[in-house]
């Protein structure tokens, strides 16, 4: 696929589709999911914080990730700071039941990029792909 195939999420609104199967809804959705994965994996808060908006395989790989965070904080005592700013956030319609989308978190002390992919289940849209660097 080359960057011609894909479209901006205001481009890609089919006529007669319901609010719910819209990809403009995915646009709105990205900053806060994005922010609520980097808190799980700090392990700020519960791993099940995104459970409806995500597949169980990524539920399963942020719980894995906050069960490393715990280990890594009983041994070293390190604590990540709290403050976490999403910036460039981006998106791209693949088809009109795929969005992928990506943003930057940044920290103090470091920054993050954030890549997703939403898809078009029969109970919404649900984060399929999440991979944080």
């Amino acid at each position: 696929m080359s960057t011609t195939d894909q479209r901006p999420v205001h481009a890609a609104v089919r006529p007669g589709a319901r609010a719910s199967e819209d990809p403009l809804l995915v646009e709105r959705m990205i900053e806060p999911v994005a922010r609520r994965a980097v808190e799980i994996i700090r392990d700020m808060c519960p791993a099940s914080a995104l459970s409806r908006l995500v597949t169980p395989e990524v539920a399963q790989t942020l719980a894995r990730r906050a069960a490393l965070t715990r280990r890594l904080r009983s041994a070293t005592g390190y604590a990540p700071p709290r403050q976490l700013v999403v910036t460039g956030v981006r998106t791209c319609v693949v088809n009109p039941q795929t969005v992928e989308a990506s943003c930057v978190l940044r920290e103090p002390d470091r920054a993050r990029f954030l890549a997703m992919r939403w898809e078009l289940r029969h109970t919404g849209w649900r984060v399929t792909v999440l991979e944080i660097g």
